[in-house]
């Protein structure tokens, strides 16, 4: 077995456990032993850890010492630049004589001003590492075509377990969380303003329907809320697992204005289309096809946004429609072996080359 180390920044997300459950037994079958490193498990978990896990206050010395201890032939590293220990570590880990991957999305997409910087130090980045492993296929035209012929592609997604939309009745979990609307557009992800909220409550108003629902689903850190109220707007804060799941198979519509992230995947995995605004790409974006799967609208379009929402709640027969398109998209390109088959090939490769 060639030992394998993933060095995950901070703690690792909660969403990820079950995705790393899967991809450790996969990478087993194809003979590589899998070691994540991290600082622990973020809060709210409630998936089992059944991934070899080390944790460690992250530094440059603990990465040190963890290396030469697990002795492991390929890093695999999810680390941003903003980390300090990040190139340290790398210079490290090709002074020891180890392989490395570089795993994310290529570029920051949401730097603005100091993108240049970022892609600068990215590239650094890349010429180092002997691999890279992209969120998707279209985060490529940020990587220089020099590092072409060694990059790979894991579609970001999420692992469902035995999770099937439908399994719940619609109304029982509406009426779970106090949701009295006979439709209802839902959000969920972090209360950022990156995310367009305001685009979106504008829209939900400018609809006027009495018998709509706006039901949002996260954390606010940010203090977003504070700013949206009015009937028929249910502020649920945080829900994981199968409920979370429940109760996006109980919506008709999911709307995120600004980058939708991974929210995409728990959407169309419960057949529910998707209403966002152009301008702000993300990894996850390339499942969304406009008139497919989903809808795509004018940056800041608030008309545009509250006219394709609409459609979508009074159209039941393009609704089902666009159900089944996203249904389809996320159990075959975001299917959770399409990104093991990608840490896979990337492995194969380093392991292959020569030094």
């Amino acid at each position: 077995m060639t030992k394998v180390l993933l060095i995950n920044q901070e703690k690792v997300p909660h969403y990820r456990v079950s995705a790393y459950n899967y991809l450790a037994a996969y990478l087993t079958k194809q003979g590589f032993d899998l070691t994540i490193m991290s600082e622990g498990i973020q809060p709210g978990n409630i998936h089992k850890v059944e991934f070899t896990s080390k944790e460690t206050s992250l530094t440059f010395f603990s990465i040190s010492r963890a290396i030469i201890d697990l002795d492991p032939e390929v890093i695999i590293y999810w680390v941003r630049l903003r980390h300090l220990y990040l190139f340290p570590m790398i210079l490290f880990i090709k002074m020891v004589g180890k392989k490395t991957i570089y795993w994310g999305h290529g570029v920051d997409l949401y730097s603005g001003e100091t993108m240049w910087l970022k892609k600068f130090a990215n590239d650094i980045e890349y010429r180092i590492s002997d691999a890279l492993i992209l969120y998707g296929e279209h985060l490529k035209k940020y990587v220089k075509r020099r590092h072409h012929h060694k990059t790979f592609i894991a579609n970001n997604t999420l692992y469902f377990n035995e999770y099937r939309p439908g399994q719940h009745d619609k109304a029982s979990t509406l009426k779970k969380y106090g949701i009295g609307t006979r439709k209802n557009i839902i959000y969920v992800g972090r209360m950022q303003r990156r995310k367009k909220l305001e685009d979106l409550f504008g829209a939900f108003q400018l609809m006027n329907r009495p018998d709509v629902g706006l039901i949002l689903v996260g954390p606010d850190d940010e203090g977003v809320l504070g700013e949206i109220q009015g009937d028929n707007v249910y502020k649920l804060g945080s829900i994981y697992g199968d409920d979370r799941l429940d109760l996006m198979a109980a919506s008709d519509v999911f709307c995120m204005p600004g980058p939708v992230g991974l929210s995409i995947v728990d959407s169309f995995y419960c057949g529910v289309p998707i209403v966002t605004e152009a301008g702000d790409e993300s990894p996850e974006s390339m499942y969304l096809k406009n008139g497919i799967n989903g809808f795509i609208v004018p940056k800041g379009d608030v008309g545009q946004l509250a006219s394709r929402l609409r459609l979508l709640l009074e159209d039941e027969a393009l609704r089902e429609r666009f159900s089944q398109a996203a249904r389809t998209e996320i159990t075959t390109n975001g299917h959770i072996d399409r990104m093991c088959e990608g840490f896979s090939s990337s492995l194969r490769f380093v392991c292959d080359s020569k030094s």
